[in-house]
């Protein structure tokens, strides 16, 4: 779990906000319920299968520079300056795109683990309601692209090497390098292998903006971490943009001159990390 921990430090996700599920939209752990819209019939709630299956825990094996062992069958000294370079080349091109690949991280290490199950649109269970279609995930996770760039690079250097998991991690370490401007540099360890299984239904346990802090503390401790770690992760949304939707209701709590600014850039559209 430990080096679980160090990984996660890189990550984002839409947290904190007090709770507002009334009337006829329910709670999703803290995310509003909101209805889909369907071309031919409008709006009408979104409707998971309730799927039975246990956590897969994060198991150990890991370790850094775990391609780079010339005697290992997964021998890849090239893997981690390839993401490197999909993810240098991304965001120079847009920074947006570094946030984006951390919340990426964030989401799929918090459902069952490091597993890039978060990219599955299929699964061996031949469910297609995978977490990308869970409620915190859903027309809101970004940056697949870069993933896909980095693995198809990958690829043509190491054939079946490189699993995505440890692509997605890799990936979120070198946007916050980025985004530091090279002043952070983790020693993310290498060695996940993916997940076979996704299911939409296991994404409420995913922190929410409308959380209050006891719920946002108990999403932590259910994955054994402290509420000052929490902090410590939430301390990745000074990147990134927002929903205006999720934070529109604090206009009144806030700073009225940072208030105003923000009511202002809500009137245009912006999009989350």
């Amino acid at each position: 779990m430990a080096t679980k921990l160090a990984a996660l430090v890189v990550l984002a996700a839409f947290l904190a906000g007090p709770a507002a599920c009334k009337g006829a939209i329910m709670c999703f752990n803290g995310w509003l319920r909101l209805p889909t819209y369907n071309q031919s019939f409008g709006f009408r709630p979104k409707k998971t299968k309730s799927v039975r299956n246990s956590s897969i825990p994060f198991g150990p094996g890991l370790g850094h520079g775990y391609y780079d062992n010339r005697w290992s069958r997964l021998y890849c000294p090239r893997a981690e300056g390839i993401v490197r370079g999909a993810v240098r080349d991304a965001v120079a091109a847009y920074p947006g795109i570094g946030a984006g690949l951390i919340r990426l991280f964030f989401h799929d290490c918090f459902v069952r683990g490091c597993d890039a199950s978060v990219l599955l649109t299929t699964t061996n269970s031949n469910n297609s309601d995978t977490e990308r279609e869970g409620l915190p995930n859903k027309n809101s996770l970004r940056r697949f692209e870069v993933i896909d760039a980095a693995k198809a690079a990958i690829e043509a250097a190491c054939p079946g090497k490189v699993s995505y998991a440890n692509i997605v991690a890799f990936a979120a370490r070198d946007a916050s390098y980025f985004l530091s401007n090279r002043r952070i540099n983790i020693r993310m360890p290498g060695g996940c292998y993916d997940g076979r299984e996704s299911f939409a239904n296991k994404t409420d346990q995913l922190p929410g903006p409308f959380s209050n802090v006891t719920e946002l503390q108990a999403s932590f401790v259910a994955k054994g971490l402290t509420s000052d770690e929490m902090v410590t992760l939430s301390g990745a949304h000074t990147i990134g943009r927002a929903r205006c939707m999720f934070f529109s209701s604090r206009f009144s709590e806030m700073d009225p001159t940072f208030a105003a600014k923000l009511r202002t850039s809500a009137t245009a559209t912006t999009t989350p990390m």
